[in-house]
């Protein structure tokens, strides 16, 4: 049995995890717990141009019949043409090295080492020598005699890929049972005499569109940012002097706007106002970029917080419109918004509708050592990057929601799912290779707790059967298997039953309830449209059909760190009630707070303060200015100060530390790490990158710097300083060549850099930082309304920018970038 696997798992493995290239190897060694079975690549290249069978191979192939040996045949002999350089931009992006770090799991060339360096290497030189080549060239291009593949991984790798499609063929069966009873509790209904709802509307549609500029953390096609300007398509029915509902549109990843023109016009034909934006950071635009290589992300973990903060930031822009302009006032009724998200754009509307970032999920799942098969989850674990907090980008105001082949699993997980309660419609095609459709739709179809929700599952769909492109933006390179045959048919039901969702659920029609049963799906079917429609399904109607051992845990085993229910707003209530914000923040720790020389108390923590109160005044639309009462905190106090709720925040250099169960953080609002101070005279003997042993270096005591200089350079003399003053007399000591280098954050060591006569001798090292701190705010652990107040504060304050110099906003903007994008080894 295990000889018959040798040559039908390597194809199968190299087919499904894309094969790539680098110089002469003679033999492939499949490892097998100790074994070691060798292969020759002459035999298989003989095999490939004759079809002649050599010694060697014979023995792995006796069992194989003549059909599957003529598949080998015609895959070892299929060329692929690729660009070299577009291969080298893609493959040094951080989403192209995590799919060639899980290809390197199986295949190498040392036993129990990844393969990542060597099949990038391979790729490219085959792709350089070559402009069409085939997979026995990238074998001869890898560096050694011998390629070590994962035999144990490549079976499981394939068991896996069969038994999902066993299971997935069960679940539809589900699906289908499901539907059935559905359709006998709904009774006859009279379909024959609905409207056909894919057909245009009565309105006529005009479109315009807007420039929008928002003031945050962006990795756009110009790089990482702190503002930039997005486009906005809007669709309005025109022959109509009524309020119309709102539905705001999310693309996909690497696409754009102009993608999803056909379905804006089909909804705005039946009134509605509907609004596309470009998510610059995600686009189409943004992919040419990459594919240049002016990038260094091929999607930046920040994407999973923009993007739904885009939609949010309409909304906002909006209702600011209604106020000061009539035209906007009477146009659209803020009261009713929809939303409707494809593939990535669906993981964005599941984040406004109330679904947290699950990172502590997200980390779980991507950290397992098995191959990732699911491909989605590649994409998602990006996000396993975020500083570790608590991400709920919830928008209220939003009533109903569409996500359609939305990537789920990871990102979300069944915790943060089942936190949404409104109006929800899930689809899925079960074809689909990009979001397999069990794991990222089904599943989390039966997470969901909203009293009201869809499934539309799409038989023989493909992960692009609900979207119809404008011709123009088609992406023609696509094979049909991953588009499907039937695109079409599907789109055009996809968006009549847009149209009868938001109807019910934003206008509260109820006569557009009958489009949304499994017995309308039913009397749609044709030919080319197998589709299903239900409002329920459990893990007990899957096992009916597969058994009581399913492969996969539907509901996976809980990894939270938030609270999963809505606590007592207690400081909003006491705030409004008092009248009282009450903070604190530091008195020796340039320059977040600190006592100058005046004796006055300043900083960037009393500028935050202040731009808050203002903030809570309009927000909670006070009568009266806020009184601000500071605490004095330092790092014994800050946490109790917080945690028996003395103070509704404490502003400092805090850490942001997923581990800490005392308190809560919020968003960051500045990331740094630590950098050596040194004179220009040590230039060439010091080395970070080396161990340091035995130099002499000034750090604060008790301090995080403290913590990481004893771990990360254990062979220093450290010469501890403390509080305020003990920044000056560590600059002193290095004057005087007491110390050889002061290790700080950044902007402290440039405070200190400038204190100097003679600055011009010193300089701060390396270029990059030795680590990457993000700070937050503290605040009391539990109350969401809070934390979420406290995130909007600091998403549309623009603080840093405010505050802080071009010279430090820039080198915060770099930070970000660096520490967001670092390559994950």
């Amino acid at each position: 049995m295990l000889k018959k696997f040798l040559i039908t798992s390597f194809c199968l493995g190299l087919n499904i995890l894309f094969p790539l290239p680098i110089k002469a190897a003679e033999k492939i060694n499949f490892v097998y717990s100790s074994l070691i079975f060798p292969l020759s690549i002459d035999s298989l290249e003989k095999f490939a141009t004759t079809g002649e069978m050599t010694q060697d191979l014979k023995q792995y192939t006796s069992s194989l019949d003549k059909n599957t040996l003529a598949e080998i045949r015609i895959y070892l002999n299929k060329s692929y043409n690729f660009e070299t350089v577009t291969l080298s931009k893609l493959t040094r992006t951080s989403l192209g090295e995590d799919l060639l770090k899980q290809l390197g799991k199986v295949i190498s060339t040392h036993k129990d080492r990844n393969g990542f360096y060597a099949i990038r290497g391979a790729i490219l030189t085959t792709a350089n020598q070559k402009s069409f080549w085939t997979i026995l060239d990238v074998l001869r291009s890898f560096p050694t005699d011998y390629i070590y593949v994962n035999l144990e991984l490549l079976v499981q790798l394939k068991d896996d890929i069969f038994i999902y499609q066993s299971y997935r063929e069960a679940v539809a069966k589900a699906i289908i049972n499901q539907s059935n009873i559905e359709k006998e509790k709904e009774g006859i209904l009279n379909l024959e005499s609905l409207n056909n709802l894919s057909k245009k509307g009565k309105y006529n549609v005009t479109k315009e569109t807007i420039t929008l500029t928002r003031e945050d953390l962006r990795q756009t096609k110009q790089g990482f940012v702190g503002e930039y300007n997005f486009e906005v398509d809007f669709y309005f029915p025109s022959n109509t002097e009524e309020k119309k509902p709102l539905i705001l549109i999310s693309h996909g990843f690497g696409s754009l706007r102009e993608n999803f023109a056909n379905l804006a016009e089909h909804l705005a034909s039946y009134g509605f106002i509907v609004a596309i934006p470009q998510h610059v950071g995600s686009d189409l635009q943004y992919r040419e970029e990459l594919l240049k290589g002016t990038l260094s992300s091929a999607l930046s973990p920040i994407e999973y917080i923009a993007r739904p903060q885009d939609l949010s930031f309409i909304i906002d822009k909006l209702t600011l419109l209604a106020s000061q302009d009539e035209k906007w006032r009477n146009r659209v009724d803020l009261d009713k918004i929809g939303a409707i998200g494809d593939s990535l754009g669906g993981t964005t509307v599941l984040s406004l509708a109330g679904a947290p970032l699950n990172i502590p999920q997200l980390k779980v799942e991507c950290s397992q050592d098995q191959v990732i098969v699911n491909t989605s989850l590649i994409l998602q674990c990006q996000g396993s990057h975020l500083p570790p907090l608590e991400y709920n980008l919830h928008d209220s105001r939003i009533k109903a929601v569409i996500a359609t082949h939305p990537l789920t699993s990871g990102i979300f997980g069944s915790q943060s799912l089942s936190q949404i309660k409104i109006p929800i419609m899930i689809t899925g095609g079960s074809n689909d290779v990009i979001t397999p459709v069990v794991i990222e739709q089904i599943h989390p179809f039966i997470w969901l707790k909203s009293p009201f929700k869809h499934l539309l599952f799409y038989q023989s769909g493909t992960h692009f059967s609900s979207t119809k492109p404008a011709k123009e933006f088609t992406a023609d390179y696509l094979p049909e298997i991953l588009i499907g045959n039937n695109r079409d048919v599907t789109s055009n039901y996809f968006q009549g039953i847009a149209v009868a969702f938001m109807e019910k659920y934003l206008n509260n029609n109820q006569e557009f309830l009958p489009y949304l049963t499994a017995s309308f799906a039913e009397f749609s079917k044709g030919k080319n449209l197998q589709i299903n429609q239900i409002t329920n399904l459990t893990p007990e109607n899957i096992k009916q059909i597969y058994g009581d051992n399913l492969p996969l845990e539907i509901v996976p085993p809980l990894v939270v760190s938030f609270p999963l229910e809505d606590d007592y707003n207690s400081i909003i209530e006491e705030i409004k009630n008092t009248g009282i914000l009450k903070v604190a923040y530091p008195q020796n720790n340039y320059p977040f707070g600190y006592v100058n020389n005046q004796g006055k108390w300043g900083g960037f923590c009393q500028f935050l303060t202040k731009e808050l109160a203002s903030y809570l005044e309009t927000q909670l639309d006070l009568p009266f200015p806020l009184d601000i009462k500071v605490f004095p905190s330092n790092i014994n106090n800050r946490f109790n100060l917080v945690k028996e709720n003395q103070v509704h925040l404490e502003c400092g250099s805090n850490i942001i530390r997923e581990e800490n169960n005392q308190v809560s953080f919020s968003l960051p609002f500045f990331v740094t790490g630590n950098y050596f101070l040194i004179p220009k005279t040590l230039t060439n003997k010091f080395n970070p990158n080396q161990s340091l042993e035995n130099f002499k270096i000034g750090v604060l005591k008790n301090t995080n710097t403290d913590n990481f200089l004893q771990n990360k350079y254990p062979k220093t003399k450290p010469i501890y300083f403390e509080g305020i003053e003990g920044k000056k007399q560590e600059i002193e000591a290095l004057k005087n060549n007491s110390i050889d280098a002061i290790m700080d954050t950044q902007i402290s060591l440039e405070n200190q850099l400038s204190s100097l006569n003679n600055s011009q001798d010193y300089q701060i090292v390396p270029t990059l930082p030795l680590n990457c701190d993000y700070y937050g705010l503290l605040l009391p652990k539990g109350d969401k309304q809070w934390i979420e107040t406290i995130n909007n504060f600091l998403t549309k304050a623009s603080l840093t920018q405010k505050y802080f110099s071009s010279e430090i906003q820039s080198n915060l903007i770099n930070n970000f970038n660096y520490c967001l994008n670092l390559n994950k080894e």
